[in-house]
C-alpha cells in the first residue's frame, strides 16, 4: 500500500486512513479472488475484475445518469482497454450478480462499530432495523417481479446494523411478496434489539425471537383489540382497573398520558399433521398520548418495564427512521430509484452496485464522521452523500490510487478522440449548408 501522507489534521488522516483500509479490506487480490471463484472471470485480460468493480460503483452508484454506455466509456478512460459495446453489456449476467453479491457480503462482514458511544450497546450487542423499499420496474418484467400497486416492482429487504450504521443483510425479492415472508431469523438474534414496522406483525415471529434469547419493538396493528393480563404502572387516585379487560374497550376510558401494561397476544403457528396450533403468548404494551389528536401511539415488546420506563421504548422505535434515511440516500442520491432496463441480470446487478456504493460511502464517512468528533464538529450524513455524489469522479481516482491502478490523463484524452469521432460520415449534416 502507499505510504500515508503526514498531515497534521487528524480528519485529514481519517479520510486517508479510510481509503486504506476499504482498498486494504478489498484488495486487487481479493476482488479477483472472488470474481474467478463466481465465474465472473476465467482470465483477467478484457476485464480487470478490480476496475471493473469500482468503476461500476462509483459509476452507477453515484451518477445521476445511470446509463450503462456511459459506464463502458469511463471503464474505458481507467483501463485502457477497449470493449465493443455488445462485449460490454453482455458482462451483465448472473455471473456478474453473483460476484457483486459476493463483494457486498464481504464489505458487511468487514463493517466494523463507530468509536462513537452509543447507550443503547452496552445492553445489546447491536440493534437491528428491518424494512424493505419497493423499486418500480418496466412493466415487461411483470412475470418475473410481479408488483402490488404496480404492473412490476422489486421489493428490496434491508436489515440495517446501528453499531455500523449500515447494511447488514440484503434480499430482493418480487414486489408482492409479504414482508414477513422476506425475514429470515436464527440464534443470531441473541442480545439482539430488532426493530420493525407493521409489515412484519406476527405474533410467532415475536415467539421465536424471545426464544433466541433476542428482543424486540414494533406498533400494534389497528384491527388488534387483546386481553390486558397485568397493569405495570401504579397509578394514583381514583384509576380506572385495566386488568383483565379489552384494551381498545379501555382506550376510550382512561386519561393517562402514558399506558404500560402486559397482553395476551394470540399466536398462531403452521400447520403440522393437519392441525394448526393456536396459542398466546404475554408481551408488553405501551401507549403514549398524542396531546394533539389525543390518541395513543401503541407499541409491543418484550423489553422490561423495570429496565426501559415507557418512553424509552417509544423513543427507541422513534430510531427506526434510520432506515427510511437509509432508502432515500440510495435513491436520491446514488440513483437506485431510477434503474431502467428489460433485463433481470441487469436490474440485480445495478441494485447490487448501489448497496456496495451505500457501504462504501457509509466506511468512509464513520472514519471521518468519527475524526471530526474528536475536534467536536458535527458532520451531515445527507451533506457527506451529496459530496460523494458531485465529488465521485476525483475519488474513484483517488480510490484506484490507493489500490495501487493507476490511471492518467492519457487515457482521458483517448477516449475523447475514440467517443466524439463522427460515425455517420455519409448523412447529411446541418453544416453542408453551408458549401453549396
Amino acid at each position: 500500500m502507499p505510504r500515508l501522507k503526514t498531515y497534521s489534521d487528524p480528519t485529514k488522516q481519517a479520510f486517508y486512513r479510510g481509503l486504506e483500509k476499504l482498498t486494504s479490506e478489498l484488495s486487487e487480490e481479493k476482488i479477483n479472488e472472488i470474481a474467478t471463484r463466481t465465474g465472473f472471470v476465467e482470465r483477467c485480460r478484457k476485464v480487470v475484475p478490480a476496475i471493473f468493480l469500482w468503476n461500476l460503483v462509483m459509476g452507477f452508484g453515484v451518477s445521476l445518469k445511470n446509463n450503462l454506455a456511459m459506464i463502458r466509456r469511463r471503464y474505458k478512460q481507467v483501463s485502457d482497454i477497449e470493449l465493443a459495446p455488445a462485449s460490454f453489456f453482455d458482462r451483465f449476467n448472473d455471473r456478474l450478480v453473483a460476484f457483486l453479491r459476493e463483494v457486498l457480503q464481504e464489505l458487511i462482514q468487514s463493517l466494523s462499530s463507530s468509536s462513537l458511544p452509543r447507550n443503547i450497546l452496552k445492553t445489546f450487542k447491536d440493534v437491528c432495523i428491518f424494512d424493505s423499499t419497493i423499486l418500480k420496474l418496466q412493466d415487461g418484467l411483470a412475470k418475473l417481479y410481479p408488483g402490488t400497486k404496480m404492473a412490476a416492482g422489486a421489493k428490496i429487504s434491508v436489515v440495517m446494523s446501528v453499531a455500523c450504521e449500515s447494511v447488514k443483510n440484503v434480499t430482493i425479492h418480487a414486489g408482492s411478496k409479504a414482508e414477513i415472508k422476506t425475514i429470515e431469523l436464527g440464534d443470531w438474534v441473541r442480545d439482539h434489539l430488532l426493530l420493525f414496522d407493521m409489515g412484519f406483525f406476527k405474533g410467532s415471529l415475536f415467539h421465536k425471537i424471545m426464544k433466541w434469547g433476542g428482543h424486540f419493538i414494533t406498533r400494534l396493528k389497528s384491527n388488534m383489540n387483546p386481553v390486558i393480563t397485568r397493569n405495570n404502572l401504579a397509578s394514583r387516585g381514583r384509576a380506572i382497573d385495566v386488568e383483565g379487560k379489552k384494551l381498545k374497550d379501555v382506550l376510550g376510558q382512561i386519561k393517562r398520558s402514558v399506558l404500560d401494561v402486559n397482553i395476551a397476544l394470540p399466536c398462531n403457528f403452521r400447520k403440522y399433521a393437519g392441525v394448526a396450533r393456536k396459542t398466546e403468548i404475554e408481551v408488553r404494551l405501551v401507549g403514549i398520548l398524542n396531546e394533539e389528536s389525543r390518541e395513543y401511539h401503541l407499541y409491543i415488546t418484550d423489553l422490561p418495564s423495570e429496565q426501559f420506563p415507557a418512553e424509552a421504548i417509544a423513543q427507541l422505535y422513534r430510531g427506526r427512521w434510520a432506515i427510511e434515511l437509509m432508502f432515500k440516500e440510495l435513491k436520491t442520491n446514488y440513483s437506485l430509484e431510477t434503474v431502467m432496463s428489460s433485463k433481470p441480470e441487469v436490474i440485480q446487478a445495478l441494485i447490487y452496485s448501489a448497496m456496495i456504493t451505500l457501504v462504501i460511502s457509509r466506511k468512509l464517512f464513520i472514519a471521518y464522521r468519527d475524526a471530526m468528533a474528536l475536534k467536536k464538529k458535527v458532520v451531515s450524513r445527507q451533506a457527506w452523500a451529496i459530496f460523494l455524489t458531485e465529488n465521485s469522479k476525483d475519488i474513484l481516482r483517488m480510490i484506484l490510487k490507493a489500490g495501487k491502478i493507476e490511471c492518467s490523463e492519457r487515457e482521458l484524452f483517448l477516449l475523447a478522440m475514440s467517443e466524439t469521432l463522427d460515425k455517420s460520415l455519409k448523412r447529411k449534416k446541418l453544416d453542408d449548408v453551408w458549401n453549396i
